[in-house]
């Protein structure tokens, strides 16, 4: 199986951001949240903090708690035909595991691809409002030692928090969602003869446990 690291692609849009139009008075906060968070990785990673600090700046972004019910079909992913709702499926305990574990990958993915960051401007291309208390946010990455290149469309889709806060629950590059990628793989190892729970479980421990500097398996 391979866990596709997608969201550490989009520590591409951690370097010096370029505003490009504004957004609505419905998501301005969602963009100002991820230009405000961005900034903040990005002066530590600038200043080789300790990856303890670059962590906790990235886990305040993230909510890990939503991510892992999305990528297990809670909501399913609306392109998915006869999607199945496999979060309420598990017990409390293995509910706490997988978020636990993801929260590992995600931030190992990160980590992996940070010096990654210093070689992308970024523009924001604006925000629309997805319903539901989600807004996404488009941003453009272009390779700076590359200009050529075409560039990297990363969205951000942000939800709104109590109290006025928000938090990242998916990230779409290039059209590809980590949430929907993940429930496929998921889904599939949880459907599978001989896999299931336990299945799923050690092949996000091998993915967390493997150098970074391997290749990625199937």
């Amino acid at each position: 199986m391979r866990i596709r690291p997608l969201f550490a692609a989009a520590v591409f849009a951690l370097s010096s951001l370029t505003i490009a139009g504004s957004a609505t008075a419905d998501v301005a906060g969602a963009q100002a949240f991820v230009e405000k968070e961005h900034g903040k990785i990005r002066k530590l990673v600038d200043a080789n903090a300790p990856d303890e600090a670059i962590t906790q700046s990235i886990d305040g972004m993230v909510d890990y708690d939503e991510l892992a019910h999305r990528t297990l079909g809670k909501p399913c992913p609306a392109t998915v035909v006869n999607c199945k709702n496999h979060w309420d499926e598990l017990s409390a305990d293995q509910q706490k595991e997988v978020t636990g574990l993801l929260r590992k990958l995600v931030e190992k993915n990160y980590h992996k691809n940070l010096t990654k960051t210093r070689e992308y401007d970024i523009t924001y291309r604006g925000a629309k409002d997805q319903g539901e208390n989600l807004s996404k946010v488009r941003t453009e990455a272009k390779s700076k030692v590359k200009p050529r290149d075409p560039a990297v469309q990363v969205d951000y889709l942000i939800m709104a928090q109590n109290g006025g806060s928000y938090k990242v629950v998916d990230i779409v590059t290039e059209g590809s969602s980590m949430t929907k990628n993940y429930y496929d793989q998921f889904h599939r190892m949880l459907t599978t003869a001989g896999q299931g729970y336990p299945y799923l479980v050690k092949k996000l421990n091998d993915k967390i446990s493997q150098p970074a500097n391997a290749k990625a398996s199937k």
